[in-house]
């Protein structure tokens, strides 16, 4: 198998995370795996030679021309880009690859990759019914029955009642799969909640590992409702953090959007 192409989603009010996500990625995972940032206003950044940015379009096409999660003159919440479902699906109907791995660009790495813990579950992606292999703990934290063993790592699968089959942490999705979630008019978060449910009990097969000593991608999630969650922050290395914040990769004001 080749190497499975990296897509991360973001949006305009999370753009300046690009260049951190960027340092963390090539530092943790590599500077030769081919990553493709969907975003919508490209951000004029100059970034690492293994990165593009590929516009879906204006942002106010998808209702993320006003800030996220603040309230409107209605009085109603605003959540993330109401219409996030119909800006990726043109991509991934257009994709040749049968399968991909897809990130969250506030998804700062904090660990190395476990590369080979990767290529170890890619080997089950030969059959059909395998549709979608976390990357992270995610399923071990839901409902789970053990599916294989290769030496001393558990593999499990999801149970089919399993909440967040849906989930949107990193894993390897299979495009068919994948696209049949692109329903219309959907945020991220309905991608999730409203997914959940179509997901359940469809047979299909999703997998993980259970140990977290073998997780093979470990991140922090950085942003909570569009703030800095300086607590996830903090999980990575303090060394590192130091150095991205001399570099201007993090700054002390992003306590909301910047």
């Amino acid at each position: 198998m080749g190497n499975l192409k990296v897509y991360v989603t973001t949006s305009d009010y999370y753009n300046h995370l690009v260049p951190g996500f960027a340092y963390l990625f090539n530092g943790y995972w590599s500077p030769n795996q081919e990553v493709i940032i969907l975003c919508y206003t490209k951000p004029a950044y100059s970034l690492p030679d293994n990165f593009s940015m590929l516009s879906l379009g204006p942002s106010e096409s998808f209702g993320n021309e006003g800030p996220e999660w603040t309230d409107r003159s209605e009085g109603i919440r605003s959540y993330p880009t109401p219409k996030w479902t119909d800006s990726l699906r043109p991509v991934f109907e257009h994709l040749t690859d049968e399968h991909f791995i897809l990130l969250q660009i506030d998804y700062f790495l904090n660990r190395p990759a476990q590369l080979e813990k990767i290529e170890i579950l890619r080997s089950f992606l030969d059959r059909t019914d395998v549709v979608k292999i976390d990357l992270t703990l995610d399923r071990a934290r839901q409902s789970h029955d053990l599916y294989a063993t290769h030496g001393e790592i558990q593999i499990i699968v999801s149970d089919q009642k399993a909440a967040y089959r849906s989930s949107l942490q990193a894993a390897i999705w299979r495009k068919d799969y994948f696209l049949s979630l692109l329903k219309p008019n959907r945020s991220p978060w309905a991608f999730e909640l409203i997914g959940m449910e179509e997901l359940k009990n469809d047979g299909k097969l999703i997998l993980g590992i259970k140990q977290p000593h073998f997780q093979p991608v470990s991140y922090a999630n950085v942003y909570t409702k569009g703030k800095v969650n300086w607590n996830e922050m903090h999980r990575i290395e303090e060394s590192v953090l130091k150095d991205m914040f001399e570099l201007g990769l993090i700054q002390d004001n992003w306590n909301g959007w910047a």
